[in-house]
């Protein structure tokens, strides 16, 4: 083919990539990206969101769960929820949330996720069969982790 009938093609291409909006050549973030970058506020990625959403962040949670003897609540996925929050712990970056049984905050998860490594460490707070107290770390989370999870 000869430079002048390519010439048009490549111009027309041009036209339309420059009239394309910037929303459609950027790349959607995922909520684990999103959540990096928030500060905290209702606009940032919810724990229920990037549970559905998010392979290895429901995989991390799952994992931890059941290493730690505890199963998922049915909840989980439609509890009560914080934003997913950007802290620095242990010299680590690492997203902080919660979540809740609807109608009762009594029985919560509090986690950390290393996006990083794709880990999580957290903790339950609730009560056993015989409606006893019981508080569950999970994970392996190190004492300044352990004392955040607990007070969030």
């Amino acid at each position: 083919m000869s430079a002048r009938l390519l010439l048009p093609l490549f111009l027309g291409a041009a036209v339309t990539l420059a009239a394309m909006p910037a929303q459609a050549r950027t790349p959607k973030l995922s909520l684990i990206e999103q959540a990096q970058s928030c500060d905290g506020g209702p606009a940032c990625p919810y724990f229920p969101d990037v549970y559905k959403s998010d392979y290895a962040f429901r995989q991390a949670f799952n994992i931890g769960l059941k290493k730690a003897g505890l199963k998922r609540q049915r909840w989980v996925p439609d509890g009560v929820a914080s934003p997913l929050k950007p802290v620095e712990i242990d010299g680590k970056a690492r997203l902080l949330s919660s979540v809740c049984e609807p109608h009762n905050c009594g029985h919560r998860y509090s986690i950390l996720y290393d996006p990083a490594q794709r880990s999580m460490t957290g903790v339950y707070v609730g009560s056993d069969a015989k409606g006893e107290p019981r508080t569950v770390y999970f994970g392996e989370p190190s004492i300044a982790e352990a004392d955040l999870l607990y007070k969030n």
